[in-house]
């Protein structure tokens, strides 16, 4: 097995063994064995039970398979819409959201899991959206503005609501289509605002409604 091959599986099982087990109940030992591997290729790889869910976390917060062709969308909407919607699939499927709520129940034990966390997203730096909408604004087509803070923003307005409740357990992983719709409403609502005065779109009150939740 290639090695890149190796760290994806062995990310994979430690996901599995933190999410299942905690993390300070997780051993290196029932991570090799989940992945059907030695301790030795394990410890190679990752030294430290620290390394190894610093790297996990890195693996399940960054979509590995962002589609180019996106950036390369003419269409404004479509373009914003559809990288959106690739964020949502890929944050609120069960693995991000286990590792959400994993931080959050053993902060209070573990703080430096908070601390693991943040380092992350701060070197992950800015998202695909983040940088389109930068682009976006550079190229005179969005009023001009901090490019993170606004994808931030455009996210959370359409799945900032139902992560709360995934990470509450108050509902399950949504599935493909509402995922879809949802950023598309947000995209709306968000052009709305953001395009120059003369090519605003037009918003019904009952899109506003089920972008709202």
């Amino acid at each position: 097995m290639p090695e890149g091959a190796r760290r994806q599986a062995l990310m994979e099982a430690a996901a599995a063994v933190f999410i299942r087990d905690g993390y300070a109940a997780a051993s290196m030992d029932r991570v090799a064995q989940e992945a059907g591997m030695s301790k030795r290729t394990l410890y190679r790889l990752f030294p430290s039970k620290a390394a190894l869910f610093e790297a996990t976390i890195h693996d399940s917060l960054i979509p590995a398979h962002m589609d180019p062709e996106l950036a390369r969308e003419p269409e404004l909407h479509t373009a914003l819409a559809r990288m959106l919607e690739a964020a949502g699939r890929h944050l609120l499927a069960l693995r991000p959201v286990g590792i959400f709520r994993l931080v959050i129940a053993e902060q209070g034990r573990t703080p430096e899991l908070a601390e693991t966390f943040h380092r992350v997203l701060v070197r992950r730096g800015a998202t695909a959206l983040q940088r389109q909408i930068g682009l976006e604004m550079e190229r005179g087509r969005l009023r001009p503005g901090d490019a993170e803070a606004t994808g931030r923003m455009l996210y959370g307005m359409a799945f900032g609501s139902m992560q709360i409740r995934l990470l509450l357990g108050l509902r399950e992983v949504p599935a493909a289509e509402e995922v879809a719709t949802l950023a598309r409403e947000a995209v709306d609502i968000f052009l709305n605002g953001m395009r120059r005065e003369e090519t605003r779109l037009q918003v019904s009150p009952a899109r506003l409604a089920v972008a709202a939740g």
